[in-house]
């Protein structure tokens, strides 16, 4: 596994983490099914230049999916193999003692909650890339393209969240499925409280957060976002 989380690619020489030659590099050196994990932020480029990013990623892995993790950023997928989301493999690595208190530090108390985050696979985020171009190291664009405009995160969030399919989930029950969308719909009743926030939508921010922190009041990430103190 490849994991990364450079800095944004509109920061100075950072921008060829995120390029074409450097996925190939980097699959090169992945064992037959390894991967790719690649941190995309929201907020910090405009849109063209988030789905240039997200092309750059979709011309070198065959697979590829794109998963939440934060209100402002989400996080790449990519192999040469497609992603199995084996439900009972998930579980039973999820019950590893430093694996559930890692997850559950950031909010993530169940495998439920973590096969929440799925947004879409690789057809999905087609859609979205389109026909932008990718970014490569003798076409830098990014580093030189004009800082983000205003409300920047209100445009591309919405964008991606609209990709959103059920998750492929292999073993699963149709609890364990409804499980995984109680967790996703309270998610992004979440992200809709913050895209109010931003936009100065006060009665639907009250409206959503509450709904949230009445339903999953003691997470943390809930919590931390709200500004509220951790449990």
């Amino acid at each position: 596994m490849i994991t990364l989380e450079p800095p944004p690619p509109t920061a100075v020489g950072v921008v060829n983490l995120y390029s074409v030659d450097f996925y190939r590099l980097a699959r090169e050196r992945l064992r037959p099914g390894g991967i790719v994990a690649q941190w995309l932020p929201l907020g910090t480029q405009n849109d063209e230049d988030t789905r240039s990013l997200v092309r750059s990623f979709l011309d070198v892995f065959p697979s590829a999916s794109l998963w939440t993790t934060d209100v402002h950023e989400m996080l790449l997928i990519g192999s040469d193999v497609p992603l199995r989301l084996d439900v009972s493999k998930v579980i039973h690595r999820f019950n590893q003692p430093d694996v559930a208190r890692a997850l559950t530090e950031v909010g993530i108390a169940s495998p439920a909650a973590l096969l929440a985050t799925w947004v879409t696979d690789r057809a999905g985020m087609e859609r979205y890339a389109g026909t932008a171009p990718a970014v490569t190291d003798d076409r830098p664009r990014i580093e030189y393209s004009s800082w983000a405009r205003p409300g920047e995160l209100q445009r591309v969030l919405p964008e991606l969240l609209a990709l959103r399919m059920e998750p492929p989930l292999e073993n699963a029950d149709a609890t364990f499925r409804a499980l995984v969308a109680v967790e996703n719909e309270r998610l992004l009743t979440f992200y809709a409280a913050a895209l109010n926030a931003q936009r100065g939508e006060k009665e639907l921010w009250a409206q959503n957060i509450s709904r949230v922190m009445r339903e999953d009041g003691l997470n943390p990430y809930y919590r931390w976002i709200v500004g509220g103190p951790r449990p």
